[in-house]
């Protein structure tokens, strides 16, 4: 299967970049929630408030799976799992520009 101009490993790395990493590459404000107490402890997981162009989302992150809170139950993409899938949710971006998004996140991070 072909993802565009990248190899699967290239796919691969940007799936897993961090959320965080990405978020600041595109602009976005996002804060961790602090008073947020997770039901399973053990699985770790995270709100997390981010704001982009306009818009807001309340994300339960837990490893590379999120939910966007102020979405209905049930509702369709409400959410998804690895960045490239989180960086769609939160641009609107196509799979090609969301992939494109997260290389250049890692690539300036490998700058810094």
């Amino acid at each position: 299967m072909s993802y565009g101009p990248w190899s699967q490993d290239q796919v691969d790395e940007a799936r897993l970049a961090p959320f965080s990493l990405v978020l600041d590459h595109i602009g976005a404000f996002h804060k961790l929630d602090p008073g947020y107490a997770p039901l399973d402890p053990s699985r770790r997981s995270q709100r997390v408030q981010v704001g982009y162009q306009g818009r807001d989302f309340h994300f339960v992150i837990t490893g590379p799976k999120f939910v966007n809170q102020l979405l209905p139950e049930g509702a369709k993409n409400r959410g998804g799992g690895g960045t490239i899938d989180f960086v769609s949710h939160v641009t609107g971006c196509t799979f090609v520009q969301a992939v494109k998004i997260c290389l250049d996140a890692l690539a300036t991070s490998r700058t810094k």
